[in-house]
């Protein structure tokens, strides 16, 4: 067997894998949330000629705007 080198984790793969997590965090609240409510959900959407799971790509989506929408609001709050 042949021993890996150790890995060292770069800001760019810290940051991925963040980014995952949160996102696999939001999309599974999404699935509970949509499972218990029965919300009709199509399977795949076509995005920019790819195809996309519509829960995941809001997952993603929120997972990247969510430090943004958190600055917005923390100016804001503490703004009045």
């Amino acid at each position: 067997m042949h021993d890996l080198p150790d890995l060292k984790m770069s800001p760019f793969s810290q940051a991925l894998a963040n980014l995952v997590g949160t996102a696999g965090g939001i999309y599974l609240s999404l699935v509970m949330l949509i499972t218990f409510l029965d919300i009709p959900v199509p399977e795949k959407i076509v995005l920019i000629g790819i195809y996309i799971e519509p829960l995941a790509g809001v997952s993603i989506f929120l997972a990247i705007v969510q430090p943004y929408i958190l600055k917005i609001y923390h100016k804001v709050k503490y703004r009045i």
